[in-house]
């Protein structure tokens, strides 16, 4: 009886310990190398929807610099306690321009192949038609893919790399999908 106490005892402690493993290595993934977001509304259509589930991982964030047309994930400029996902548009240093519902970088027609078919930018409230900005040092423009229904820089400014939380890399929900996220980059 009591080796049977004991050997039962033993699994109770191995579960455990399994258990704390685990919960320690999510922990650790979800705090240092991922994070998880939903989809919320149409301003990356038509690639990607409304609660569509994905993954951004944080840690190349902080060590290899944001590239033009990667999918980004960040913290709201004006409610950071809210996530938002975005496109890279313009980097540290360029100049960025909205004129004609295009998008002028460094005085050259922005490439915006992941665009949907006559889609045009307009002006908002930091960016006025016509007018050139220059994105200061540790900050970038990001804009959604659909324009019209987007809450992007245009509205407010630049976005400091402090707010980014990560890169976009996988759709994971629904399971019919799941897809890894194709940042265009050009």
């Amino acid at each position: 009886m009591v080796k049977t106490l004991h050997a039962i005892f033993k699994i109770f402690l191995d579960f455990i310990e399994i258990i704390f493993i685990c919960t320690s290595v999510f922990l650790v993934v979800y705090l240092f190398i991922g994070q998880l977001l939903e989809v919320t509304g149409d301003s990356m259509s038509p690639n990607f929807h409304d609660k569509e589930q994905m993954l951004a991982e944080k840690l190349s964030t902080k060590f290899i610099e944001l590239k033009r047309g990667e999918i980004v994930v960040f913290k709201h400029p004006l409610e950071q306690d809210r996530l938002l996902i975005k496109r890279v548009v313009g980097l540290p240093g360029e100049t960025i321009r909205i004129s004609n519902g295009f998008v002028y970088i460094n005085d050259k027609v922005l490439n915006e192949p992941y665009l949907a078919p006559g889609t045009k930018t307009q002006q908002e409230q930091a960016f006025q038609e016509g007018l050139e900005y220059k994105i200061p040092d540790g900050s970038y423009v990001v804009l959604g893919d659909n324009r019209a229904k987007s809450t992007d820089s245009r509205e407010w400014g630049f976005l400091s790399k402090d707010l980014i939380v990560g890169r976009a890399v996988l759709v994971y929900y629904p399971i019919n999908k799941i897809r890894l996220v194709e940042s265009k980059i050009f």
